[in-house]
């Protein structure tokens, strides 16, 4: 019997794609105070996944992706919305010289929002996932229409 596998992941839509990308981490114990009453337009801050009440310790440092969308941050926040995420991984290829970054979307739906053919990306891909476990899978997504840190136009505290 055939077992079924999801389906690959798609590239995101091309009108979608941000400026840039990194990745980031902020301490558990900050993560509430930086985000918690900031006027995000699009903001998923589940209560069940406070760090807090996942028992994180305050200086565990919870992974995540930040893409700065330009023009395109609130288009890019809005079409997120509606794959309503569920997680960011980074995958690697056998070299390990090249990989990316995938969203699972609530219906199992998987889009590669960002790849790349370097090194140093990949090493930081590799810390990003290592301290998704140390995480306990807490992780975020961000997008902003740059990288001032000023505004913000989406984030979702995402888990595992």
């Amino acid at each position: 019997m055939a077992q079924n596998l999801p389906a690959p992941p798609q590239p995101l839509p091309d009108e979608l794609w941000g400026e840039n990308w990194r990745f980031g981490s902020i301490p558990a114990g900050d993560f509430w105070d930086l985000f918690g009453d900031r006027p995000i337009p699009i903001l998923s801050l589940p209560e069940e996944l406070q760090p807090v009440k996942l028992g994180l310790a305050s200086n565990v440092l919870i992974p995540g992706t930040i893409i700065y969308g330009s023009r395109q941050s609130m288009q890019l926040a809005l079409w997120l919305q509606e794959q309503q995420p569920q997680t960011v991984f980074y995958q690697e290829t056998e070299a390990n010289l090249a990989g990316g970054l995938v969203l699972t979307g609530a219906d199992t739906q998987r889009w590669v929002i960002m790849t790349f053919h370097d090194q140093a990306i990949a090493s930081a891909g590799q810390r990003y996932q290592q301290r998704l476990q140390q995480a306990q899978g807490l992780h975020f997504l961000l997008v902003q229409p740059d990288d001032s840190d000023v505004t913000h136009t989406a984030l979702w505290l995402l888990k595992a």
